[in-house]
Parts: C-alpha cells; structure tokens; sequence
C-alpha cells in the first residue's frame, strides 16, 4: 500500500538510514502509484534482465511487428521507456541467467549460438565471456546497472569489465539475435 510504504520511506529517511530509494520488478502504473503517496524521488528499478531473458527490451525493438510474442507489452507501457522518461535507473538482476531461474547462459549448450558470438567477442576485446553478457546490458542507451548477485572475486573482476567495452551497435544487436530476438 503506497501509504505504508511512504511511512516507512519516511522513517527510513528521517532516521538517517537511507540516501536513495528503489523498487523491484514494478511497472509503470505501479510506480505512479507508489509516487501518490511517495514524497522522496524513485531512483531504482531492479528487473530481471539478461540478454536471453529480455522481454522488457525486446518489446520497445520489436513494437508495432504483428504476429511476435516480443511485441506484446506485458508491463503496461514499456517499463524501460518509463524510466527513462522518470529518470529511474533500471538495474539488473539475474544478468547471466538463461530465462526466469532456469540456470546461466554463459557456457551452456542450449545457448550454442548465442555463446559462439560472446566467444568470439570476447576474444576481440580480450576480455572473459562474462564481460561481454555485462556490456550487452550497460552498453543500452538506457544507462541500465548490473546486479551481479555473487561475491567470488574472479566473476566481479571480469563482470566489471564489461561496463568499459564499447560494443558497437551491430554487436549489440547481433547479440540480442544469436540469443532468439528478432530485429524489424
């Protein structure tokens, strides 16, 4: 309930807790109606993202293409689209997973394509195949996070890099194909 949470954004702020504040998974209408009773501005949006598991992408590439399950607008109005507008930075959880907790892409025979170009992109900017699946997300005009979700120290460090390759945009979109999306 937007009160209950204005209270504790309150409370939150008042005692010195909290800089910023953030939502998960919420979509436009959502957030403005968070913003009803919300005086402090919504600067995060953690969603779901990876370059398999991209619906709220695909969408905004493939509006308007007739007969594309990628086309639908599931979130009521294009969540990334909205935060842009709104200033919300989206920041990305589960940027490796193959889909909704069905186990990394990276490496994985049934992404057999998709992972030939990170390979070979990898290669090119001689970086690990994890900053590549990291570029794809930071590289989008959107200036989107990532939420890495581990401690080891070697996936941080090649995570990392990813957010200093400067894939071109034919890299981009070839990515975004190899892992099953279409492009108009």
């Amino acid at each position: 309930e937007p009160e209950e949470v204005a209270r504790a954004f309150d409370e939150l702020e008042a005692a010195g807790k909290v800089r910023a504040f953030g939502v998960s998974n919420h979509t436009p209408r959502q957030i403005d109606l968070l913003k009803t009773a919300v005086t402090q501005p919504i600067v995060a949006n953690q969603l779901q993202l990876s370059i398999t598991h991209s619906p709220i992408v695909a969408q905004g590439v493939a509006a308007n293409m007739a007969g594309l399950e990628q086309s639908i607008t599931l979130d009521g109005g294009g969540i990334v689209d909205y935060c842009r507008i709104n200033h919300i930075t989206v920041q990305a959880w589960s940027p490796f997973q193959g889909g909704f907790f069905t186990g990394a892409f990276l490496g994985s025979d049934e992404y057999a394509e998709l992972n030939a170009v990170i390979d070979r992109l990898a290669g090119k900017y001689d970086v690990p195949p994890i900053a590549i699946a990291t570029a794809w997300i930071t590289r989008h005009p959107a200036k989107m996070q990532v939420v890495l979700g581990t401690t080891t120290p070697e996936r941080v460090a090649g995570a990392a890099q990813g957010s200093d390759i400067p894939l071109t945009r034919a890299e981009w979109y070839e990515l975004f194909r190899a892992a099953g999306y279409r492009v108009p």
